[in-house]
């Protein structure tokens, strides 16, 4: 049994490392409220980052966006999927709203979850900048004949009764009461030349992480960034023809906001997790295109604001010509506009004063 129930979604880490980030947060300031995580994310994931006082169900309630690699997203698969997926998230809705009221909770974390929640008198909350209803319509802009998708998601949304946004937010909400708040991201605690001691990297060289996520990234060759002998190239894995300048991982327990902070650039695809880490971290971007993903142009615009960023093209990505962006990123000057960040404290305090103003529901 537990207060809050905090649905996280199983597309990508970017939003279990924002949730993670609140969660930890709550129960450090927060000891007497009780959290229980409902997620098809990894479950290593949580194993390393989530306090261990709270328990993870898997459970998907929603799949995002259906995806080839980082880069590339499968639309129309994703539309007709999601239409298949209906009916079952009527009879998982249905099971989740039984299942809230016989648990007694008294506040749903997760905009996507709040059919469940209205089902059961229980009140909801989103943490987000975007809801997949907005997602999805950009998909059916080019790809017509899925109105039944988009008004079932819009049904659903419309239940929430508040949203906590976050910013590189849409201007548009179908949830009735907006607040905003500041970023949510995970600062490592570390200096740069801490972390680079620890990760056996020469003090004078330049470092890249390159960062794609669970999705990866296909067809990539590696091969020419030997060309940058004063570069070293940090990956999770070590990709086919890759030169003795791109190293993988070293074994150990590293938390990724201290990669982060250890690189002079991130080398990835705008996704909201890794913006923010760039952003808060102080560590530039180098990001490519990932389509016509409706979030992409938000967390662009934030870097560029707030941030040191540069766009390489998908194909010069691809084929490892990365000297000259590099050379131009670094060259660029330092951002003059800081974001507010400290999101995790001011949205955990909101969690925990929903919860001691709903106690046995919202009445």
């Amino acid at each position: 049994m537990s207060d809050i129930r905090y649905y996280i979604t199983g597309h990508g880490l970017g939003h279990a490392s924002r949730s993670c980030q609140i969660i930890n947060t709550l129960r450090r300031r927060h000891p007497e409220i009780s959290v229980e995580v409902v997620s098809t994310a990894a479950s290593w994931f949580f194993r390393r980052f989530l306090d261990k006082s709270v328990p993870v169900r898997p459970l998907a309630l929603d799949f995002g966006v259906l995806q080839q690699d980082s880069l590339v997203m499968r639309e129309e698969e994703t539309l007709r999927a999601y239409r298949a997926f209906l009916p079952q998230r009527q009879r998982l809705t249905v099971r989740e709203a039984a299942s809230l009221r016989k648990e007694k909770v008294k506040l749903v974390a997760a905009a996507f979850a709040a059919a469940a929640a209205a089902a059961a008198d229980v009140y909801s909350v989103g943490v987000s900048n975007f809801t997949w209803d907005w997602i999805y319509a950009g998909l059916a802009e080019r790809h017509s004949g899925y109105d039944d998708v988009l008004q079932s998601l819009e049904q659903d949304y419309r239940k929430a009764e508040l949203l906590l946004r976050l910013p590189f937010h849409t201007r548009e909400s179908v949830i009735r009461v907006v607040e905003d708040q500041p970023l949510v991201a995970r600062v490592s605690p570390h200096e740069k030349k801490e972390r680079r001691k620890a990760l056996g990297l020469p003090a004078e060289c330049r470092v890249g992480l390159i960062s794609f996520g669970g999705f990866g990234l296909k067809d990539f060759d590696p091969s020419p960034l030997r060309k940058l002998e004063d570069w070293i190239f940090l990956s999770e894995t070590r990709p086919d023809g890759a030169p003795a300048n791109v190293r993988p991982l070293p074994p150990g327990d590293y938390a990724y906001p201290d990669l982060v902070r250890a690189a002079d650039v991130v080398v990835t695809k705008p996704g909201y997790g890794i913006v923010s880490e760039c952003l808060v971290n102080g560590t530039a971007c180098l990001y490519t295109g990932r389509g016509d993903f409706r979030e992409q142009a938000l967390l662009i615009e934030g870097l560029r604001r707030y941030g040191r960023a540069r766009e390489i093209g998908n194909d010069d990505l691809r084929r490892g010509n990365w000297g000259a962006a590099l050379a131009d990123l670094l060259a660029q000057p330092e951002a003059a506009e800081e974001l507010a960040s400290g999101g995790d404290v001011v949205i955990a305090d909101k969690l925990a004063r929903l919860v001691r103003e709903q106690g046995g529901g919202k009445g």
